[in-house]
């Protein structure tokens, strides 16, 4: 009798540990904002590496932890400048980058392109936020997109 309860307690932690969020000891976002010509949405995206790390980590901050998985991001320039060229066309506005998640063990990676546009980022937008004068340069819309894409990480690593 006790062997069986000693094995199905076994089977129990590891069941257990299987639904536990990821331990996270790296979070690192590459961007490499091209020479952006639309100088309003310059000074708004400039940090874009740094916040999107930073909300990110707020969102994990319990997983975060040594021995853990890294989650390296890699901006889509390419989108990122497409973006800033189309100022006031916000429906073509997007975030998209490769999200790798590399967890300890060869097999245990994960990788995956990541895309949020302007609309689905505004979607949770206060009822005070007019979108009619949104712009790629507006503090509201850059801080939704940076929200949008962690919190998308953030839900794969739960």
């Amino acid at each position: 009798m006790f062997k069986n309860l000693a094995t199905g307690l076994a089977f129990s932690a590891l069941a257990t540990a299987g639904l536990a969020a990821q331990t996270v000891s790296e979070i690192d976002v590459s961007v490499d904002l091209p020479a952006i010509e639309n100088s309003e949405a310059a000074q708004v995206w400039t940090s874009l590496g740094t916040d999107l790390e930073t909300a990110i980590a707020e969102r994990i901050a319990p997983q975060l932890g040594e021995d853990g998985s890294e989650v390296v991001v890699d901006i889509n320039e390419v989108a990122l400048a497409s973006a800033f060229e189309n100022a006031y066309a916000l429906d073509n506005s997007t975030l998209a980058g490769l999200v790798e998640i590399r967890e300890p063990g060869l097999l245990n990676n994960e990788a995956y392109e990541l895309s949020i546009t302007a609309g689905q980022a505004m979607s949770a937008a206060s009822p005070e936020v007019d979108l009619a004068n949104m712009t790629i340069a507006s503090a509201e819309l850059y801080r939704a997109m940076i929200d949008a894409f962690a919190d998308n990480i953030a839900q794969k690593l739960k």
